[in-house]
């Protein structure tokens, strides 16, 4: 059995750890938070997700600093699913303790942290995971396993959007944390780009789009990627006005004989449209990423299987999202490979 330390008691973490009770072969240990264990209450974000019955968290301790469960519990790993700012110390402090590591996404903000993280990891022989729940996403799973099986012809074009209302739950309510780190890019079409970069690989030219960059700033982006195989890519959305917008994703994928659709708000089916006829794939309801995600990090610890999302991707997406921070929307950016 596997025991887990879970940082940070929020919408995420609260999920992680209904996750981590449901799964086999592993347990929670403990939980870090600076909030004290009686005044913290069920937290939800702009999605639902499987929540934590609090009665199966009445006898796990709770700590208020990470060290503090760390020297107090035996553990095997850290779920770290504190605000972003937090990550890379959390991080550094799992590794120096020679735990196995899951983070939420970003791998952090800071490049340079980023960096450090990856030097100390380097030889440990630790698992560490980035959680981009998308990947885990059975609507996106079937979407890769086209693309790299080409049964429908090469892709021609994936546009990937992802939106909802301006946060107005945690620390998005405080106007003096709302910096760049805290954008759309970073926070929510992160996932898309993380996907995008996962399927196509590195991209040869990206354009942003100007009109929307002047209009929005850094809650919204809208981006054209170009691949060297002549894939062609978009990226598009963000946070938008009221907070009480829904939640939306999807994508559309045209292949060389098909194009797929898939768009959130209509449920768990994508629709398959080609030159003779359409058709509609359901896939299961009971599609949780959240906890698919934690699984492959379990087997990752119990079985050796391989790791989803390791410490080089989840660099490579952080370094793109600081390339398009810093992308003049009146210029695109070829070769941004360095």
């Amino acid at each position: 059995m596997k025991k887990i330390i879970l940082a940070g008691f929020g919408f995420m973490g609260q999920t992680h750890a209904a996750n981590i009770c449901s799964l086999p072969g592993v347990e929670l240990a403990a939980v870090v938070d600076r909030v004290p264990k009686e005044q913290l209450r069920p937290v939800s974000g702009n999605i639902r997700t499987e929540r934590i019955e609090w009665s199966k968290i009445r006898d796990i301790p709770f700590f208020s600093t990470l060290e503090e469960a760390l020297n107090c519990c035996e553990a095997d790993a850290l779920v770290i699913a504190t605000p972003t700012r937090f990550h890379a110390e959390s991080i550094l402090t799992g590794i120096r303790y020679g735990k196995h590591i899951f983070v939420e996404k970003p791998l952090c903000f800071s490049l340079e942290d980023a960096f450090e993280i990856r030097k100390q990891l380097d030889g440990t022989g630790l698992i560490f995971q980035v959680g981009y729940c998308v990947r885990f996403m059975q609507e996106y799973r079937y979407l890769a396993s086209l693309i790299n099986s080409r049964e429908y012809g090469k892709l021609r074009f994936l546009q990937l959007y992802r939106y909802t209302g301006t946060p107005a739950w945690g620390d998005w309510k405080n106007p003096d944390q709302q910096d760049v780190s805290r954008s759309a890019l970073f926070d929510l079409n992160i996932h898309d780009i993380d996907f995008m970069l996962s399927v196509l690989g590195e991209p040869k030219k990206v354009t942003l789009n100007s009109a929307v960059q002047k209009r929005f700033g850094n809650a919204v982006t809208d981006s054209t990627w170009e691949f060297a195989d002549e894939h062609l890519g978009r990226i598009e959305g963000g946070f938008f006005p009221p907070s009480t917008l829904p939640f939306c994703s999807g994508y559309l994928a045209v292949f060389d004989n098909i194009s797929l659709e898939y768009r959130s708000a209509a449920g768990a089916v994508v629709a398959r449209h080609g030159a003779e006829k359409n058709d509609i794939l359901t896939f299961e309801q009971d599609n949780n990423a959240y906890r698919e995600e934690m699984r492959a990090f379990a087997d990752s610890m119990i079985h050796g299987a391989q790791v989803q999302c390791g410490i080089e991707e989840g660099l490579q997406t952080l370094i793109w999202c600081h390339k398009l921070s810093k992308i003049n929307p009146d210029f695109c950016v070829e070769n941004m490979r360095n």
